[in-house]
């Protein structure tokens, strides 16, 4: 799956994450940047490496389950599947906002 498709798949949820308050960088290892814009209304996502308050890495194949609710977001972090870099706080926030 290409960055495209993820990004795709991210935007069919961008609704879902109004109220975030947080711009959240994810890293895609190999792939590229998304900005997730959640200060914004309605929340945006571009390509953009700007500022955030929260920075997610991991790889592609592990956003899209994630994405798609078939890899919990808790345990992908204690696995070592998902590092956080800035505020946890609004990383958990996104969590379950995306299990929702």
């Amino acid at each position: 799956m290409s960055l495209d498709q993820v990004e795709a798949k991210m935007r069919m949820k961008l609704m879902d994450l109004s109220g975030l308050g947080a711009r959240v960088k994810f890293i895609v290892d190999g792939q590229g940047t998304l900005l997730l814009d959640g200060k914004a209304i309605p929340p945006s996502l571009s390509r953009e490496d700007g500022e955030a308050e929260t920075t997610i890495t991991m790889t592609e194949e592990n956003l899209i389950k994630l994405l798609e609710g078939e890899l919990n977001p808790t345990i992908a972090y204690t696995l070592g599947k998902l590092k956080v870099q800035g505020s946890m706080g609004y990383a958990l926030k996104l969590s379950s906002m995306l299990e929702e």
